[in-house]
C-alpha cells in the first residue's frame, strides 16, 4: 500500500472491521450464566433484548426528531408483513422479520427498498427444540441470533430465531404499513449490529493475507499490470 494515511486507515481499521469480538464477549457472558434456566431468565426478562416499539413521539420529546429525519421505524425492529419478498417469491403466513437497515435509510421518502431478516419461529413439540433453545441462548452460531416469545406469538412457541442467512427485500412504503411488534433495547440492538456486521461483513483471516500479498507482490513489480 503506497499511501502511507491509507496504510494508517488500514491498521486502525484492521481491529474494527470484519471482527466477531463482539458476538465473542455476548457469548462469553452468556457462557457465564448457571444454565438454560439461568439465561431464559436473562434474556427473556422485561426490555433485555426487545421491548415495546419505540415511537416517534417519544424520540421527538427526547431531541432525536426533527421533521427531515422522523423515523416511523427504527433498525432491528420487529415487523410481521406479507409483502415480502425472498428469492423473488413474495412470502406469505404472518411472517415476522427483523428489519435490517440503518433507522436512517428508513425515514419516509428516503430509499424505495428496505432488507428485512426472516425470523423463524421455535415451537415446544418440534423436534430437539430444547437443544436448540439451549444452543440459541449461549449465542454460539453465528448465522442466528436468540429473540424470546413476542406480544402476540401462539402458546406453543419457546422462542424465536432471527436468521442471517438469507436477506429478503420490500418495499418501503409496503414496510411502513407493516404491523410493528417490538422495537430492541439497547443492548438488544448491540447484539444485533454486531451479529449484522460479523456475518455480512465477516472475512476470515486468509481475506487480508490474500490481499497483502497481492499489493506486495505489486509493489515489487511481479503482478499483472
Amino acid at each position: 500500500m503506497a499511501n502511507a494515511g491509507l496504510a494508517e486507515l488500514e491498521r486502525k481499521l484492521r481491529e474494527l472491521s470484519h471482527s466477531d469480538e463482539a458476538i465473542r464477549e455476548v457469548e462469553r457472558f452468556s457462557g457465564n450464566l448457571a444454565g438454560t434456566k439461568e439465561r431464559l431468565a436473562t434474556w427473556n426478562a422485561a426490555q433485555a433484548i426487545v421491548r415495546r416499539p419505540i415511537a416517534s413521539g417519544e424520540a421527538a420529546a427526547l431531541g432525536f426528531n426533527d421533521a427531515d429525519d422522523a423515523f416511523t421505524l427504527l433498525q432491528g425492529d420487529v415487523v410481521r408483513t406479507e409483502s415480502a419478498y425472498f428469492l423473488g417469491e413474495r412470502v406469505s403466513g404472518r411472517s415476522k422479520y427483523a428489519v435490517l437497515n440503518s433507522t436512517c435509510d428508513l425515514v419516509p421518502g428516503r430509499s424505495s427498498y428496505a432488507a428485512l431478516l426472516r425470523i423463524v419461529e421455535l415451537r415446544r413439540d418440534e423436534e430437539r427444540a430444547k437443544e436448540k433453545l439451549g444452543t440459541l441462548l449461549k449465542f454460539t452460531r453465528r448465522d442466528s441470533m436468540y429473540l424470546p416469545v413476542l406480544p402476540d406469538d401462539d402458546q406453543d412457541l419457546i422462542g424465536n430465531v432471527i436468521q442471517f442467512d438469507g436477506i429478503c427485500q420490500i418495499r418501503s412504503g409496503q414496510l411502513l404499513l407493516s404491523n410493528r411488534l417490538v422495537s430492541l433495547s439497547l443492548v438488544g440492538w448491540r447484539i444485533f449490529a454486531s451479529f449484522a456486521r460479523t456475518v455480512i461483513g465477516r472475512a476470515n483471516p486468509r481475506e487480508a493475507e490474500l490481499r497483502q500479498a497481492i499489493e506486495e507482490m505489486e509493489m515489487r513489480g511481479g503482478g499483472d499490470e
